[in-house]
């Protein structure tokens, strides 16, 4: 009894004894008005209604499968970390279509009645214990998927030799954010419940350091949520602190503690912050209105997505880039030359270009140009001495079918590069303005060109703020310019963005930054 009172005081959470029961097998499924898997219904399946096997599949996944005697009702559903990793106990953010999934996300699908779709949702692994032979001797998971994305959810949790108990667990999901040059940048995180609630739900959660330093890598922050009946999942922002150094890529930890209303199930998880500023492997595009590619901006960096390199038949390079969608870019000097560093006008769609011309092809998502022109530049193509890329550096131009509107993108495997970014703004309530800034580094030797405008939030623009548009040009030298948008009738707590757009002379990284009114 010394020992609990002491681990009570020391701050530690003791999961009630509500949170456990006899062991059990059971599905259950519950479905909201809307959801086309579970059709609206609230339905429970345990052994006395037909058998259960629990598998093993790819990817390090699991799958767990039921039907009655007659088939006339039957499940699947399957759970998958990403690639590479083992599934363990943990609050899975951002689920993609198993088996479909970014290699860098969790795989989540459920299935059955002859039903299926494209999945988007989250999973708590509350148990997971593994035979020595490699199979399953006992699960716990609690999920929420939603069909194509929308908004109805299916509920539901997997208990299969388990004496966790179907209660609300409280999770935190690993997040993302990305460092800019200077100010500040909103890393978000997600807090979620394991199931609904009928009753408010509260939990703090605070920051530590890890490999990143509050103060010099993000801004300490703590605070408390309240989830309402029925809600499962709150964003959390923190702040990022950006500078022009290259310190590497680094995590800090947001972590939970006091609940009321449920238990902890995933009291920790990481944060990654990714720095711009050094050697990188990414994507970075953005289609003008019209292009066909790509509807705006696109970001995809190495915790998005696997880069793969090869050279093409034509000595060139490709390089494919594996998210939830496949995307590649194909590069080509003319007649079959080695490609290297240089500039390469009048482009045509690879591998099809004709006799004397370079060839160029950015596609992916399904979509791909039949024929296209453009342009690309590249700084760097390092091979080994077997042939093989170490690094590669190309900037692009496409026009699908030759129309006026361009795909403009940066791919940078294994090397450095220039960006912009927008901070957040900073809010002067005296002279009712919120400030932000566009940087660029390293500074061009040439115009840079971008675009600035503002977007609602929970704020409206004309009655908390004016809207404000801005085309924005950085000369030879220059890297910071200042945006400053009047302020209305500002209101506690709401929100609005400043978004870059139409860039030329260099891609973008932070594309928006936030004004909230505190």
């Amino acid at each position: 009894m010394k020992a609990l009172l002491r681990l009570l005081l020391a701050g530690f959470s003791v999961i009630p004894a509500l949170a456990w029961s006899a062991t059990q097998t059971l599905i259950t499924l519950n479905s909201q008005p809307g959801d086309y898997i579970g059709q609206g219904l609230q339905q429970t399946y345990t052994p006395a209604d037909g058998p259960f096997t629990v598998t093993t599949i790819n990817n390090g996944g699991v799958r767990v499968s039921f039907h009655t005697p007659d088939y006339s009702h039957f499940w699947d559903l399957e759970f998958g970390p990403p690639t590479g990793r083992k599934l363990v106990v943990n609050e899975y953010e951002g689920a993609q279509t198993f088996a479909f999934h970014s290699p860098m996300r969790p795989g989540l699908d459920v299935f059955g009645d002859a039903r299926g779709c494209n999945t988007l949702g989250r999973f708590m692994v509350e148990e997971i214990v593994w035979n020595a032979d490699g199979t399953i001797a006992r699960l716990a998971v609690d999920f929420e998927q939603h069909c194509e994305g929308f908004q109805p959810a299916l509920y539901g949790s997997v208990r299969y030799n388990s004496g966790f108990k179907l209660v609300p667990r409280i999770g935190v999901g690993a997040g993302m954010g990305l460092k800019g040059n200077q100010g500040t940048s909103d890393a978000e995180v997600i807090l979620s419940l394991s199931m609904p609630s009928s009753v408010p739900v509260t939990v703090q959660y605070a920051t530590s350091n890890v490999s990143a330093i509050a103060g010099t890598d993000y801004v300490a922050t703590a605070g408390n949520v309240t989830f309402a009946p029925g809600q499962t999942a709150i964003r959390i922002t923190i702040p990022i602190v950006g500078d022009r150094l290259a310190r590497g890529s680094k995590l800090f930890h947001v972590d939970l503690s006091n609940p009321v209303g449920a238990v902890i199930g995933t009291r920790s998880n990481n944060v990654s912050i990714l720095d711009p500023n050094g050697i990188v492997t990414l994507l970075s595009m953005y289609g003008q209105p019209g292009d066909y590619i790509s509807q705006g901006q696109l970001l995809i960096t190495a915790l998005d997505g696997t880069f793969t390199t090869a050279r093409n038949l034509d000595n060139g390079v490709n390089v494919s880039i594996q998210t939830l969608d496949l995307w590649a870019a194909c590069f080509a000097a003319p007649n079959n030359a080695t490609l290297k560093a240089g500039s390469y006008t009048n482009a045509q769609r690879f591998p099809f270009q004709a006799p004397g011309l370079p060839g160029l092809s950015v596609y992916g998502a399904g979509r791909g140009c039949n024929t296209l022109t453009g342009s690309f530049n590249v700084l760097q193509a390092n091979y080994d001495t077997a042939g093989n890329v170490k690094s590669f550096s190309a900037d692009f131009e496409q026009h699908c079918e030759g129309f006026s509107p361009a795909l403009l993108g940066t791919l940078r495997v294994n090397a450095k590069w220039r960006q912009l970014s927008v901070t957040d703004a900073v809010i002067d309530a005296g002279q009712s303005t919120a400030t932000f800034t566009i940087t660029l580094n390293p500074a061009s030797t040439g115009p840079v060109l971008v675009s600035f405008g503002t977007v609602d939030g929970t704020a409206v623009a004309g009655v908390d703020y004016a809207s404000t548009t801005v085309d924005v040009m950085f000369s030879p030298g220059e890297i910071s310019k200042t945006i400053i948008v009047p302020l209305l009738s500002p209101t506690a707590g709401r929100i609005f963005y400043g978004r870059l757009s139409n860039p030329s002379g260099s891609p973008m990284w932070i594309s928006q930054g936030s004004a909230t009114y505190k």
